[in-house]
């Protein structure tokens, strides 16, 4: 592909090319080499952009940059995101055709065309899977699962009975899907199970990361909604309902029936308390701590969360502390000399 037709491709133009030229691949800033496209996201990083030994540079609409060949995109990753595509083709890592000889198949489930079923798997009885969808090797799917077209599941991911997954899902090696809820309640002296009888409903374009659980719902469901994208290591609870168009972040934990808006934003670290009800477009960031409902749009930090305003003048103050009690301190000295010479009157 030549930086033309890569510009052509975007529905956009180059500025300052002086020589069209075959593109060799795509690289970062630092690292780029000539005959290769980078990208700038961030006009901070201008500089670098300028200094770059890549050919051309794939920038947001409203930057130039001087002596450089350029693509001017009003998103930045999607021109990424196309020439990553170009050279590192999206593909299952898939040494074998359809049914691997070791894998156990129950005469029960239904296999669209075109599955993959890899070495070790286990597939239940009525377990349903859709056209073109891989299951890596070591992958246990339980009993009455539901699994759409053309989704890909890393090695060792567990999915549970009755569990329902969409179209186009990506679940990364380790994630467990539908194990039971955490439910116990002391009765005379000691904890009693209370069963998990639900189910998790994954809708169609969720990715969920290595050694993610999300566990089924204590009646009901637990559901993600579509577009959702969660990262390693999240822990989600029974009955917890997460909207469309969400990103939690690794190390994210969600208790027991709480529910997150479309588009909101879970930093790292990240704890949601149970029973709560997030809006739409809220932003929780790192390691924060929510303890009450958020309103639509909400952007809270610290543990408390509070707003981010307030948490941030907090914060800023914290930073003072050893100071101030200094002051104090030194304070309290004065004002008990001066206190002494007016008894001594």
């Amino acid at each position: 592909m030549r930086i033309t037709e890569l510009a052509h491709a975007l529905n956009s133009r180059v500025e300052g090319l002086t020589e069209d030229f075959e593109i060799l691949g795509i690289s970062t800033l630092e690292s780029a080499k000539p005959g290769e496209v980078s990208f700038l996201v961030n006009p901070k990083y201008l500089k670098a952009a300028a200094e770059t030994q890549a050919s051309a540079v794939i920038v947001p609409e409203n930057v130039k940059l001087e002596g450089k060949a350029y693509i001017p995109l009003r998103f930045p990753w999607l021109g990424v995101r196309y020439l990553l595509l170009h050279f590192h083709p999206e593909r299952a890592e898939v040494y074998y055709e359809g049914v691997h000889p070791s894998a156990i198949v129950s005469p029960e489930a239904t296999l669209g065309r075109g599955v993959t079923i890899g070495p070790l798997a286990v597939i239940g009885p009525r377990v349903k899977v859709g056209d073109q969808t891989v299951i890596g090797p070591g992958c246990v799917i339980g009993p009455d699962v539901t699994i759409g077209e053309n989704c890909y599941l890393h090695p060792n991911v567990v999915v549970e009975h009755d569990t329902q997954i969409g179209n186009r899902v990506i679940i990364q090696s380790g994630a467990v899907l539908g194990g039971d809820g955490f439910k116990f309640e002391f009765i005379q002296g000691r904890w009693v199970k209370i069963p998990q009888v639900g189910r998790v409903i994954i809708e169609d374009d969720v990715e969920i990361g290595a050694n993610t659980t999300i566990d089924r719902a204590s009646f009901v469901e637990t559901r993600i909604g579509a577009g959702t994208k969660i990262d390693n290591l999240v822990q989600i609870a029974h009955n917890v309902r997460i909207g469309r168009n969400c990103v939690i972040v690794a190390q994210v934990g969600i208790a027991g029936s709480s529910s997150v808006g479309d588009g909101s934003i879970l930093a790292a670290q990240a704890g949601i308390a149970d029973n709560l009800t997030l809006g739409k477009g809220v932003v929780v960031m790192a390691r924060s701590g929510v303890k009450d409902h958020l309103p639509d749009g909400a952007k809270v930090l610290g543990a408390p969360a509070r707003p981010f305003r307030e948490a941030a003048r907090i914060m800023a103050v914290e930073g003072k502390l050893p100071n101030l009690a200094e002051e104090v301190a030194e304070l309290r000295k004065r004002i008990a000399e001066l206190e002494a010479k007016l008894s001594a009157q």
